[in-house]
């Protein structure tokens, strides 16, 4: 969360991190995929840096100046040309990490970038600007508070501070599911940069699924063999590719090698994969599993995907009730509410910065494109010009 001090060029900015020993909360009772983190970074300490480069479901209504300015800001020996509004996934050999990034630039900030981590209780919005109380009893006042605990913390933080429901009953998010084998394809065409990898994204004719298809070798040959793996193993918390080890699976290993490095993409089969919104996709309580899966529409999410193919010869999946969460929960708060009581608006000194709010978000990992809208917010609050700290407080 942050907090802006000050006036003018002399202003300081104030992140409330959260507390020092972070809490999680996860998805399911295996504790295997976090879907929330109470702490410095917030859920992007767990992201491993997707980055589509389409500008499709372009929610924060950024411009192309925009994303190259902020693209270059992290990854300046890429160039976009050829890049830039084609269906293509970014994957960086170093992910922007929330908790790093705001550590690097307090070290630059010259004493106007305070951190603390403290939990914030509850906050109060006036004409004149804002105060904020945290937990431990600390007040603080600021022109202005962006709010970005993400769409598990977020829905709460606003209910208790506005003594009304703000939040509401489900949450939405991304599902990962397995469309099959395919064989027979020319391999996907791979660009490599010092700072990273372009893989090719596929969409289907509505544009609401994204396609990506990666080698199938080993036991994945095999019809089903990788979701059932994929399924039982999760989305670890901790070391993905030692956990990867310890399993013994040459299949998941060749396919994390491959989505990390772009090797060996070359196959005779390849496993078709489909990443779709699902609106509504859990309904959201309290503590550290709050989310409760609506299976009917998370299946139905997959149907849909599986139905717009957008590939021939395509082998089907027989595992049409395996699905892998997308961590990409957001639509947590209904944007109605907020304009009710005036919050998130243009002249509002109360922004929120994160997913919750966000209804239509299209099938993409919106990890970057959350950042490209806090920077194009940032650049408009500043009269247009390029903000000293691109914020990127939490996921």
């Amino acid at each position: 969360m942050g907090l802006g001090l000050g006036h003018g060029h002399g202003r300081r900015i104030l992140v409330l991190a959260g507390p020092k020993a972070g809490q999680c909360a996860h998805y399911q009772r295996d504790r295997s995929v976090p879907c929330a983190y109470l702490g410095l970074g917030g859920l992007g300490n767990y992201w491993h840096g997707v980055i589509p480069t389409a500008l499709s479901s372009n929610f924060g209504a950024a411009s192309s100046e925009d994303f190259a300015q902020l693209f270059a800001r992290f990854y300046p020996h890429t160039s976009l040309r050829g890049h830039l509004h084609q269906p293509q996934l970014f994957v960086p050999w170093r992910p922007i990490r929330p908790g790093s990034e705001l550590a690097r630039l307090q070290r630059r900030s010259e004493g106007t970038l305070a951190i603390r981590t403290q939990t914030v209780a509850r906050f109060r919005w006036y004409e004149a600007g804002v105060t904020v109380e945290t937990i431990d009893g600390s007040n603080y006042r600021a022109d202005r508070l962006w709010i970005a605990a993400g769409s598990i913390h977020t829905p709460a933080l606003l209910d208790r501070s506005l003594g009304r429901r703000l939040s509401r009953d489900y949450v939405s998010d991304h599902a990962l599911c397995y469309i099959g084998l395919l064989s027979g394809q020319p391999p996907p065409k791979i660009t490599r940069t010092r700072d990273g990898v372009f893989f090719p994204a596929h969409y289907d004719s509505e544009g609401t699924s994204l396609y990506t298809l990666r080698p199938a070798r080993f036991e994945f040959r095999t019809l089903d063999f990788g979701i059932e793996q994929r399924a039982a193993f999760g989305l670890p918390t901790g070391s993905a590719m030692a956990k990867i080890m310890r399993r013994m699976s040459s299949g998941l290993l060749a396919e994390a090698l491959f989505n990390r490095l772009g090797v060996f993409p070359k196959a005779e089969y390849y496993s078709v994969y489909a990443q779709t919104d699902v609106p509504d996709a859990y309904a959201l309580g309290e503590g550290s599993l709050p989310l409760a899966a609506q299976t009917e529409r998370l299946l139905r999410g997959g149907a849909r995907s599986r139905e717009r193919v957008p590939f021939e010869g395509v082998r089907h999946s027989r595992r049409h009730n395996l699905y892998i969460p997308g961590i990409h929960l957001h639509h947590s708060v209904a944007p109605e509410t907020l304009l009710a009581c005036g919050i998130d608006q243009p002249q509002s000194p109360v922004k929120i910065m994160d997913a919750s709010a966000v209804a239509e978000i299209g099938p993409e990992h919106h990890s970057f494109k959350l950042m490209l809208r806090a920077y194009a917010r940032a650049r408009r609050a500043s009269g247009g010009e390029a903000p000293v700290v691109a914020d990127r407080l939490s996921d």
